[in-house]
């Protein structure tokens, strides 16, 4: 369908990460074979009922049909067209973002004697990457202490910083890999390494680690923002060294801060403590 192949066009040039331009085709894709019409021809009563099939049929969960439903939506607004637009769906309750505590990821980071992945774990946690950004980035994109995030999510490019330590370990990593390209990290193979890799890299050291938390690349990222934070960084400036578009979306770690300040005044004030208040 030209259509569908004129939309991942139009969402490359926009600057969309592979794997949205993947999921939204998809997607799109699927529901124009369920609904079997033209997109020209298609209503917002077809939607509804293609969004009422991933529900009841397919069980999918809210969050799933917001992601359906955003494909759509995008599909039509590179067409410039309305349709979906009055299609709405209950709010979703956002869970506070898991993150580790300094402990945490202290074990985290010293439970790796492979220089390689320590050093996916440290980048991650020191730089606040998103693991696309990590496994696209190349040995010229770092300068001294600087990292230049290339055509990021939303082709937002920007720069994030490496502490002296973390640059020492980088460049330690790229002096003794066995076969040197372009790509930053690299696989056995010498190949650039992928997102599912370093996901299983982080599970397995979160294991080893002893850590009682789901743990992904992407709480790391949390992991990051939430102590910039606590430590009294500008919200402003977190923002931007996430890439995030707006700031809406990072002040959610200042929910996570304040629980967390709530758990250490209960569990340090005297007051909250049995045997001095009746």
């Amino acid at each position: 369908m030209k259509a569908v192949e004129d939309f991942v066009m139009d969402m490359s040039l926009m600057g969309y990460s592979e794997n949205t331009i993947k999921n939204y085709k998809n997607t799109v894709e699927n529901f124009f074979k369920y609904i079997n019409k033209e997109y020209k021809k298609v209503k917002d009563e077809d939607i509804k009922k293609y969004m009422f099939n991933l529900q009841k049929e397919k069980n999918l969960s809210l969050k799933s049909l917001y992601r359906h439903l955003s494909a759509i939506k995008c599909f039509y607004s590179t067409k410039k067209m309305k349709t979906a637009d009055s299609i709405k769906l209950p709010k979703i309750s956002k869970n506070l973002p898991v993150f580790l505590n300094y402990g945490e990821i202290k074990a985290l980071l010293n439970s790796s004697e492979n220089l390689r992945d320590r050093v996916i774990m440290q980048l991650l946690y020191a730089t606040g990457l998103r693991v696309s950004e990590l496994c696209n980035l190349n040995i010229k994109d770092i300068e001294e202490d600087k990292i230049f995030v290339h055509l990021g999510k939303g082709a937002k490019d920007r720069v994030v910083f490496i502490d002296e330590n973390t640059r020492k370990l980088v460049n330690k990593y790229i002096k003794t890999r066995k076969k040197n390209g372009e790509a930053l990290i690299i696989n056995k193979d010498g190949e650039r390494i992928s997102q599912r890799s370093i996901q299983s890299i982080i599970k397995k050291y979160a294991k080893k680690a002893k850590i009682n938390k789901k743990i992904t690349p992407h709480t790391l990222r949390h992991t990051f923002a939430t102590h910039l934070l606590q430590n009294d960084a500008d919200i402003v400036v977190i923002k931007d060294l996430l890439g995030h578009s707006n700031l809406s979306t990072t002040q959610i770690y200042t929910h996570v801060t304040n629980k967390y300040k709530e758990e250490v005044y209960k569990k340090s004030h005297p007051l909250s403590k049995k045997g001095i208040s009746k």
